[in-house]
């Protein structure tokens, strides 16, 4: 299966914005100007992390 081209379910969805939304105004940085994150939480999503503090964790080793 080619994970790259493959959906994310709308619950799924969700929790990957609030995860953004959230290290956003934590970090005070605007969501258009995350990029680079949200490529990361989509990654981790892809490689099976499915929990809030398991796609923080991936945020904050990034930085």
């Amino acid at each position: 299966m080619n994970l790259e081209n493959s959906s994310i379910a709308p619950n799924d969805v969700a929790l990957l914005q609030s995860v953004l939304d959230a290290w956003c105004r934590h970090q005070k940085i605007s969501r258009k100007d995350a990029t680079a994150e949200a490529k990361i939480l989509i990654n981790e999503y892809r490689r099976g992390a499915r929990s809030q503090i398991g796609l923080i964790d991936a945020l904050a080793k990034q930085q």
